[in-house]
């Protein structure tokens, strides 16, 4: 997994409410319950977190397969994994 400074530095501008969840961002990628491919070939791997400060909430990661490795691009939280735009190609 490669979270670089410059996609930590987005989520933290654009998603200031995932910043205090950085290590969770590393165990979703690890064991997503959800694995959707978007329109632009990334992936979005998504999990339930039943607690976080905004109260029950799906946490998407998303990233690239780049030679093995895992590159995020950024991570948000949802209420809705339904509302994710592309293709489920993997569910646990």
């Amino acid at each position: 997994m490669t979270l670089s400074e410059r996609a930590w530095k987005h989520i933290r501008e654009r998603h200031p409410e995932v910043s205090s969840y950085k290590q969770l961002i590393g165990e979703v990628l690890a064991k997503p319950e959800i694995i959707v491919k978007g329109k632009k070939a990334e992936l979005k791997a998504v999990r339930f977190v039943p607690k976080t400060h905004l109260g029950p909430k799906y946490l998407v990661v998303v990233y690239r397969e780049d030679s093995g490795q895992k590159r995020i691009i950024t991570a948000y939280f949802t209420s809705d994994p339904k509302k994710l735009k592309g293709e489920v190609v993997w569910r646990a």
